[in-house]
C-alpha cells in the first residue's frame, strides 16, 4: 500500500468523510447530497462527494462541525471529528486512551475498513482471541476495578470477540513474544489460540525466547492494511497514557520491516508446550 501522504488525502480524514456519509445517510431523514443545507455548508454537491469519497478538499474544521449538527451527530463526538481534521496533513496523530472518551473510536473505524491486520504483542494475549476464564483472571487481578467494573469489562469483551469468531473481521495475523505465553496461560487459553489459527481469516504464531530479543519488536503494534490502493497503511501503538497512530511511509516501513526480520523466527502456536 502507497504512504506518499503528499500525495494523497490523510487516511484520518477519510475516516471522517466515511463517519459524515453514514451518519448522513442514517439520520432519521437521510439528507441527499443536493440538499440545500449541505451545499451551503461545503459550497457545492462535487465537494460535498469528494469529502466522503476521501478525495482531498479545501474544507475547515467549523464546516465539518455544521455537517455534524445536520447529521444528528453527538456534542463529543463532532468535537472529536473537528479536532481531529483541524490536523490538516499531518501523518502522526494521537487521541486519548480510554473507551469513547470523545465518542469517536478512530481504531475501531479503521478496522472496520481493514482487509489485513497484523498484531504483535510482547505482555497481553490479543483481546479477541482470549479465553474467558483468561480474560477474567486478568480483569480481577486489577487493582483499579471493583469486582462489577472488571465483569463489566469482561462481557465488554466477550461482545467485542464476536465479530472475529464470527469471521466477519478481515485477516487477521497474530504475532506474540513467547512471554505472553509464559504470563498466566494455562492449558485452556493455548487451546483458544489453537482454535484462532485454525481459522480460515487467521494465523497465530509466536517468538520463542531461544531466538534471543527481536529487533525493532520492542512494543506492541497492530499494522492495518486496505483494499483500496490509495488507502495508506498504518500503525496504531496503544501506549500508556494515549493511542498513537502513523502512516507517514518511514514509520510504517520501520514496523514493517520488524515483522519481515523475525518471520522466519516465528513458529505456529501448535508447536507451543507449557
Amino acid at each position: 500500500m502507497p504512504n506518499e501522504a503528499s500525495r494523497q488525502t490523510p487516511m484520518r480524514r477519510k475516516l471522517i468523510g466515511r463517519k459524515l456519509k453514514v451518519a448522513r445517510l442514517a439520520a432519521t431523514k437521510p439528507l441527499p447530497l443536493r440538499h440545500p443545507d449541505i451545499v451551503d455548508a461545503v459550497g457545492s454537491t462535487r465537494t460535498a462527494q469528494r469529502l466522503e469519497d476521501g478525495e482531498a478538499t479545501l474544507l475547515t474544521y467549523p464546516v465539518i462541525g455544521t455537517l455534524c449538527d445536520l447529521y444528528g451527530i453527538s456534542a463529543e463526538e463532532k468535537f472529536e471529528l473537528q479536532r481531529l481534521w483541524r490536523l490538516g496533513g499531518a501523518t502522526t496523530w494521537t487521541q486519548p486512551r480510554g473507551r469513547s472518551v470523545f465518542g469517536f473510536d478512530a481504531f475501531r473505524e479503521l478496522q472496520s475498513h481493514a482487509s489485513v491486520v497484523h498484531q504483535y504483542e510482547s505482555t497481553f494475549v490479543p483481546g479477541q482471541i482470549q479465553s474467558e476464564s483468561h480474560m477474567r483472571m486478568l480483569f480481577g487481578s486489577n487493582p483499579t476495578l471493583s469486582a462489577a467494573e472488571a465483569e463489566e469489562e469482561v462481557q465488554i469483551r466477550l461482545r467485542g470477540q464476536q465479530s472475529f469468531w464470527e469471521g466477519t473481521h478481515p485477516n487477521h495475523h497474530f504475532l506474540m513474544s513467547e512471554a505472553v505465553l509464559r504470563f498466566g496461560c494455562d492449558a485452556e487459553q493455548i487451546n483458544r489460540l489453537i482454535e484462532a489459527d485454525s481459522l480460515d481469516h487467521a494465523t497465530v504464531r509466536y517468538l520463542p525466547f531461544a531466538g534471543g530479543p527481536p529487533h525493532h519488536m520492542h512494543l506492541p503494534f497492530i499494522l492495518l492494511s486496505f483494499p483500496a490502493e490509495n488507502d495508506p497503511d498504518i500503525v496504531f501503538v496503544e501506549a500508556q497514557n494515549g493511542y498513537l497512530y502513523f502512516e507517514e511511509a518511514e514509520s510504517v516501513e520501520y514496523y514493517s520491516s520488524g515483522l519481515e526480520s523475525v518471520a522466519d523466527q516465528a513458529r505456529s502456536i501448535k508447536e507451543f508446550k507449557l
